[in-house]
């Protein structure tokens, strides 16, 4: 053992065997320093927390400044339970013709809005905590969860729910600024995310932003509305009060689809845009028309087939010219009084373009070995045997489909006219971990592992809402498939089995 004088600063410090298991034992003075080494790292920490918290606290208080300044400019304050809004709509690019109606109403548990145009009317709410659309030919159904999301962010903002001393609890926060206007966000409980600008000059709400709703004011109740998968509008609200009625229930139904005994059959062909055609009769025209999911409005046609269809057409807000009154046949299948649009050019090399017209009525079948086309009544169809089921999810008249890779996911529109197998949104490929062009490797769709598939990115798509891109028919005429949109399922086995 080795000694040290008593105050010369050195510690006694016994020699003990170092032997298997034994361990040093740091005197009451160096457990004393470790000690006060971990307090100073705990009150850093703590420092630093304390610093974070504080400036998050201060930005919340900006952001809610800049609320109060805007009901103070304004004398604005949160709309009743129940209110309706009416606006006059014309087209944003500036034609005098294309012109329309919206109307914005809501009461307890519920939300609607309408947009009448051209003849037509179409609809989308909230009702029973499910969001429902009808589309231009009254047909009404439950839709999926990212509409719904988005119309709880519409409904949110219209009700002016972020004036609301608690916010419904929405957590407010300050987003960047720019030269001429401050912003906030809002993450609301249920619905996506807000980001509204405000004039740093006096204080006026200048922008909304959130997935597929974009507005931009021009005066306190003058806008430009754009983020959908509609062209632009341009609104003014006309009025705005108490409504006069309750707000009617929806009710799914709407379905013109007529059906032969036996199913409708018609054989396909694939087209140099790498979609699929097949024959079909319009008002008795005979046309060749595309088959392909990502069209969501009415039949639309080419302007030499529409001139023979005995039509009247009309130009509605979007700039679409829109006929009613057409029948579909397809094979012994019929659709009477749908919606038909006169495109502005025609459609590569088909004549026309079906796609949620004929999904919201039937069972659709596409056998790549038949090369066949067969369209099933939803209600006597029967659940083939030897076919894998995967959900399917309805965006609007839009079947989509969910494939992963790990634990991250993607949602696809399941078959568009495509080079490739899959069409993905840059972000979406980041986020599977694999190339937006070239080949994607792993990837499965629901319990099926898929082969190597080429990609290419997509034309359009919106990730932030919940869109990544689309099957290419590339990839689905792998399988021999029925899609079951009504009841959300696709059933798929491998071709050539």
């Amino acid at each position: 053992m080795r000694e040290s004088p008593q105050g010369s600063g050195l510690e006694s410090v016994a020699e003990t065997p170092t032997g298997v298991g034994s361990r040093s034992t740091p005197s009451p003075a160096k457990k004393h320093s470790y000690s006060g080494r971990g307090c100073a790292r705990a009150l850093v920490s703590l420092l630093v927390v304390a610093s974070i918290g504080c400036r998050f606290d201060s930005e919340r208080r900006m952001a809610e400044r800049i609320l109060d300044r805007y009901r103070r400019s304004a004398a604005a304050k949160p709309l009743p339970l129940s209110h309706v809004i009416r606006m006059k709509l014309r087209s944003a690019s500036g034609s005098a013709a294309e012109t329309g109606f919206a109307e914005i109403a809501w009461e307890p548990n519920r939300y609607r809005e309408r947009v009448s145009s051209a003849g037509f009317t179409t609809e989308r709410g909230i009702q029973g905590g499910k969001a429902y659309a009808t589309d231009e030919d009254g047909y009404t159904r439950v839709v999926s969860e990212p509409v719904l999301a988005e119309l709880q962010a519409r409904s949110y903002f219209w009700r002016r729910g972020w004036l609301f001393q608690d916010r419904e609890r929405a957590r407010l926060s300050l987003a960047p600024a720019e030269a001429d206007f401050v912003s906030v966000r809002l993450a609301l409980v249920a619905g996506n995310p807000l980001l509204l600008s405000f004039s740093r000059r006096d204080g006026a709400l200048v922008a909304v932003r959130s997935p597929r709703f974009d507005l931009d004011f021009t005066g306190g109740r003058t806008f430009r509305e754009a983020g959908g998968v509609r062209p632009p509008v341009l609104a003014e609200i006309v009025w705005s009060g108490l409504p006069t009625e309750e707000i009617g229930d929806a009710e799914v139904g709407g379905a013109c689809g007529r059906f032969p005994a036996t199913p409708a059959q018609v054989p396909f062909e694939r087209t140099t845009a790498g979609g699929i055609a097949f024959p079909a009769r319009l008002n008795g025209v005979d046309l060749r028309l595309a088959l392909d999911s990502l069209a969501d409005g009415p039949l639309a046609v080419s302007p030499d087939a529409a001139g023979k269809l005995g039509l009247s057409f009309a130009r509605d807000v979007y700039g679409r010219s829109i006929g009613s009154g057409a029948r579909i046949e397809i094979g012994a299948f019929s659709c009477a009084g749908i919606h038909v649009e006169a495109l502005r050019a025609p459609p590569g090399d088909v004549e026309g373009i079906l796609g949620g017209t004929l999904f919201r009525e039937a069972v659709v079948e596409l056998d790549p070995d038949a090369r066949r086309l067969t369209i099933f009544d939803p209600a006597r169809w029967v659940i083939p045997s030897g076919f894998t089921r995967i959900i399917v999810d309805d965006d609007g008249d839009r079947p989509v489909t969910t494939v992963h890779r790990g634990s991250e996911r993607a949602r696809l529109v399941v078959g568009t006219a495509a080079r490739s197998d899959l069409l993905l949104a840059p972000d979406a490929a980041s986020r599977l971990g694999v190339p937006a062009t070239g080949i994607a490797h792993g990837l499965r769709w629901g319990p099926l592992a898929l082969p190597d598939l080429s990609g290419e990115p997509a034309r359009k798509s919106d990730p932030a809402w919940g869109e990544d891109g689309a099957f290419g028919f590339a990839l689905l005429l792998r399988f021999h498939s029925h899609l079951d949109m009504s009841h959300r399922w696709i059933y798929i086995r491998p071709a050539g089995k």
